[in-house]
């Protein structure tokens, strides 16, 4: 499709040719019936000019955006990776303060491997760099919705990660309820986020290529 600008630098060239060949007329006396002809062989050269440019580009973000898709996948599956790390930690943590009753609950004494709160920081440069470039403005409207809930709730646990970070650093988490609360809020971001990879990944991302195994 040629849009507005790309139909004014058309007309702009058909007028230019067209004193071009009515000066050429004029100076070697060429037959009306030929310059018609050379004419309108320029104006469709000029449109399969635009089409084939057109193409070309659309060719050019389509490879673009594929590429993007697929720094997304891997960017999804390293927040995959990171969730399934830490997920046992949180339950574990969690069921030992089920077990042991969280009242006057010392979790650095009474925890055995506790190692604070660990929250996981989620990666989305990948997503953000798309964004700031259009990349993904040609893609399916569904493909583009999971996406944007994915990273969505990325920033949900970013927030509760970070009211968490501070609440600690202003000495206002120390009880055994607090802690148990921040790391029930982190499971069950993480448990989102899980459900959402599956579907990102099973119905909308390219599979993400494995690294060849080395001896």
């Amino acid at each position: 499709m040629i849009w507005s600008s790309e139909l004014w630098s058309l007309l702009q060239l058909i007028y230019l040719n067209v004193m071009r060949l009515s000066l050429f007329k004029r100076l070697r006396g060429n037959s009306p019936s030929g310059f018609g002809l050379e004419l309108l062989s320029i104006v469709i050269a000029i449109v399969l000019g635009f089409i084939v440019t057109e193409w070309r580009e659309s060719r050019q973000e389509a490879k673009k955006s594929k590429a993007a898709l697929l720094r997304i996948a891997q960017e999804v599956a390293l927040n995959s990776d990171a969730i399934e790390n830490m997920m046992p930690y949180y339950v574990q943590m969690l069921h030992q303060m089920d077990t042991l009753g969280r009242d006057a609950l010392n979790v650095a004494s009474d925890l055995k491997g506790w190692e604070g709160i660990n929250p996981i920081a989620f990666q989305s440069s990948a997503y953000q760099l798309a964004m700031q470039t259009g990349l993904l403005s040609n893609i399916d409207f569904d493909m583009a919705t999971a996406i944007s809930l994915y990273y969505a709730a990325c920033d949900d646990y970013g927030s509760t990660s970070g009211y968490a970070r501070q609440s600690l650093l202003l000495g206002q988490l120390e009880s055994g309820d607090q802690y148990y609360t921040v790391l029930e809020l982190f499971r069950q971001h993480c448990q989102v986020l899980l459900y959402l990879t599956e579907h990102l990944q099973d119905d909308y991302l390219p599979e993400v290529p494995t690294s060849p195994a080395r001896d």
